[in-house]
């Protein structure tokens, strides 16, 4: 398979398989509002704001092993993040606890 520097597939058929929908706007806008206090109390308490590069790298690879990861546009189903940046942050979890 054909993909670019993040893993999202660049051949035609990939365009053709049905990628999972995204939550509401609303849910979306909960977690993001929820991740981003989380991340800046993180830093407020001194834990850091980046993971490493290797957790980073391993969280993402967990991410496109999974079910519910949109390859089109490298994005979860479950919380509708885009998960080139949601597995960069100390303080950011996976939905269903796989990281």
């Amino acid at each position: 398979m054909n993909t670019d520097l993040f893993g999202v597939c660049l051949e035609p058929e990939c365009n053709e398989e049905q990628q999972p929908e995204l939550p509401s706007f609303t849910d979306m806008a909960k977690g993001l509002l929820g991740s981003v206090t989380d991340i800046l109390g993180g830093a407020l308490q001194g834990e850091g704001v980046l993971v490493e590069e290797n957790v980073y790298l391993n969280r993402l690879n967990i991410c496109k092993g999974c079910e519910f990861f949109r390859h089109e546009d490298a994005r979860c189903s479950k919380c509708g993040c885009f998960m080139e940046a949601k597995t960069r942050f100390v303080k950011t979890t996976c939905p269903i606890q796989k990281w």
